[in-house]
């Protein structure tokens, strides 16, 4: 009998029990779910001939393979299960075995296919807390006995113990799914967006109805219901694609989630909105380093977009995004974070004071579960930046404490009674999981910024308009398919979070571990000549800027192995830094200006480049940096309409290419500025 035909029978049911039964509701009830039941049997037998399809395909590809590395894999599950049983008892050596063997399977494996502590990356605490606890370990005694996934789904009190070790922290699907299956590879499956690949969660058609990356404790239920759906689909196909178990099943979908990956800027780019590669490596690399990043440029290019598409990315619910538009008349710092007014006792909240209060909240509450919350300051400097921001930008620089927050605090009232029950505390410290953004542009209606602002912010240009490549192809690879955006948004949060789940918050040791990398490197070098080539002119740098310029490089480096962002070299990465951190500074007229900024571009140059123009009928030819006093703005003018050809001569392309434009404007109007 068909499905369809069942339905229209218990449609004619549905109304002999209207017309013969007085308590309706109850069969109404009945009715409902045995629809709904019919319903899921229906779909997990669709869902299981599809799974089927493709075990067979990727089998016929990669069972060679999985031949040669089967016992090494099985080898490395089963040890970890060993260590895994000894709960509190396990020894520091043992447990460092533990995860040095994780860590040897996701390198076998090339995904990162076990996530045993609520992430990719283990976690010694969080570990050994997962571990130590009574509800788990009986869950795993149980797991390990299982031949049939049916013993789960007819047992009730299985269930229960499922869901009641997911209420504890760091225990969501993922995490759970993991442990089980390593305890019980013949039977069970670990879920979660590095195995699940993106061509697979679309093909399966799994988006439609179940998504165990973002669920609340709620849905606990619905959740593991969802989970244990997919189980029975997945072991009625591993039976009928001949597939040993799931361990087999693990290391396919493995090799087939290997080749898949979207970078931050092929999501935008699916979205509608066209940047070059570097600049959303560099936009993305900033906020990670500093948290407060200025955009500044031509207008129509796209910096609104760009924190707003980032900020729903990572939160589709867009609860962690504020636009706040600067007013002219903003004198000080009421205007961002209210008052207390003391003759009515209130206090006088603003949209921002919420926001950032929610961000504290979250990551009080939930540390490493926390959204990054990401504040917008659209027209920055329409009023004077040092007057309405100068409490967030002396407190941004005062250091953070052991739990992430600023050390000092921006004083909002003194009284106890709008402490105690309207929950303003009397002093505001920024949590680290805060992101402000300010975009600008520069006109007669607006303000410069002061060196104090530049130097604690990293500032960014957007200039390149390519409207050859407007509008960009949509195309589902490039990220807009929901498989691939998943894994996308679990790379960045876990790379925004960092290793000790702490956002923003770095450690002096940690800054000076990046100091020390980046000392081991050529880069150093070049530091040390650039800052004594321009302490002549008083436009060097101190300490923080190295700093910062030491941990952007660190960061590019470890998100580009994440595959969020992409530079073309190392020496990309660092001529962005400078680009942001030194130049933003230089501002003033040609007698100024015009001999430092030579020097940085002869500092730009990997070897000598001859320019050619033709003037009125005479050919002018000169070499940089040898005759760089011979440049005029004609010649910058030839070099930038020529730049394709030319860019290759300068080792440091962005910075070269700013400092030719900013050397035009000294020459045709006498004065230039970074924005």
């Amino acid at each position: 009998m068909k499905y369809s035909e069942v339905l229209s029978r218990l449609k004619e049911l549905k109304s002999i029990f209207e017309e013969e039964c007085d308590h309706q509701d109850i069969n109404y009830v009945i009715i409902d779910h045995f629809g709904w039941w019919l319903q899921v049997k229906v779909q997990t037998k669709n869902l299981s001939e599809k799974l089927a399809s493709l075990l067979k395909q990727l089998k016929a590809t990669h069972n060679d393979e999985w031949v040669l590395k089967e016992k090494e894999f099985r080898g490395y599950l089963q040890r970890i299960k060993e260590l895994a049983k000894k709960g509190d008892s396990i020894t520091e050596e043992e447990f460092k075995e533990l995860l040095n063997t994780v860590n040897k399977v996701h390198e076998l494996l090339g995904v990162e296919v076990l996530w045993l502590w609520g992430s990719a990356k283990a976690s010694g605490e969080v570990a050994r807390d997962i571990l130590s606890r009574p509800d788990f370990q009986e869950l795993m005694q149980v797991v390990e006995e299982i031949d049939d996934i049916k013993e789960v789904e007819m047992n009730s009190e299985i269930l229960q113990l499922i869901l009641k070790v997911m209420e504890a922290p760091h225990t969501k699907v993922s995490t759970l799914s993991s442990w089980i299956f390593v305890f019980n590879p013949k039977v069970f499956f670990p879920i979660h967006s590095h195995i699940m690949s993106g061509e697979i969660i679309e093909r399966l058609e799994l988006n439609k109805f179940w998504d165990v990356q973002k669920y609340s404790k709620k849905k606990l239920k619905k959740v593991t219901e969802e989970y244990l759906r997919f189980l029975s689909a997945l072991n009625i196909a591993v039976e009928e694609a001949s597939v040993d178990d799931m361990s087999e099943v693990v290391f396919y979908f493995a090799k087939k989630g290997q080749s898949e990956s979207v970078t931050l800027k092929q999501y935008f780019a699916s979205k509608g909105y066209l940047y070059p590669e570097h600049l959303v490596s560099q936009f993305y690399t900033a906020l990670k380093t500093k948290g407060f990043v200025i955009l500044s440029g031509l207008t129509g290019t796209g910096k609104t977009k760009i924190v707003q598409e980032l900020a729903e990315l990572l939160d589709p619910e867009k609860k962690n995004f504020l636009f706040l538009p600067v007013r002219p008349d903003w004198r000080d710092s009421k205007q961002l974070l209210g008052y207390y007014n003391p003759l009515t006792g209130e206090y006088h909240k603003t949209k921002l004071l919420e926001f950032i209060l929610k961000a504290k909240e979250d990551y009080e509450k939930n540390g490493r579960g926390a959204m990054p919350y990401f504040v917008l300051l659209d027209e920055m400097n329409l009023a004077h930046v040092e007057y309405y921001f100068a409490d967030f930008l002396s407190v941004l620089e005062s250091g953070r404490d052991e739990k992430g927050f600023t050390k000092e605090g921006i004083p909002l009232h003194d009284s106890d009674e709008v402490e105690k029950f309207l929950e303003i505390p009397k002093e505001l410290k920024l949590p680290p999981n805060l992101y402000i953004v300010g975009t600008v542009n520069m006109d007669e209606t607006t303000y410069a910024f002061s060196p104090k602002v530049l130097d604690r912010a990293f500032t960014i240009e957007f200039h390149e308009v390519e409207l050859e490549k407007y509008p960009p192809e949509e195309n589902a690879d490039d990220g807009s398919a929901y498989g691939l955006v998943v894994p996308l948004r679990e790379a960045i949060l876990e790379d925004l979070r960092g290793k000790d789940d702490q956002f923003l918050a770095r450690s002096k040791d940690e800054i000076n571990e990046a100091v020390k990398k980046l000392k081991g490197t050529e880069y150093w070098q070049i530091l040390i000549e650039l800052n004594k080539a321009l302490e002549p002119y008083d436009l060097h740098f101190g300490y923080r800027v190295v700093d910062e310029i030491a941990l952007f490089f660190k960061n590019a480096k470890e998100s580009q192995e994440r595959e969020i962002v992409k530079f073309e070299n190392d020496d990309e990465i660092f001529d962005l830094a400078l680009l942001m951190k030194v130049l933003p500074k230089f501002h003033g007229n040609r007698k100024k200006l015009e001999k430092p900024l030579k020097e940085v571009l002869k500092l730009c140059m990997n070897e000598q480049v001859t320019i050619k123009l033709d003037r009125n009928e005479n050919k002018i030819e000169i070499k940089l940096p040898d005759e760089i006093d011979k440049l005029s703005s004609d010649m910058i003018v030839a070099i930038l309409k020529e730049w394709e050809t030319y860019k290759d001569n300068f080792r440091f392309k962005h910075m070269a290419k700013k400092v030719l434009r900013m050397l035009r404007q000294l020459y045709e109007i006498g004065f230039a500025s970074f924005s």
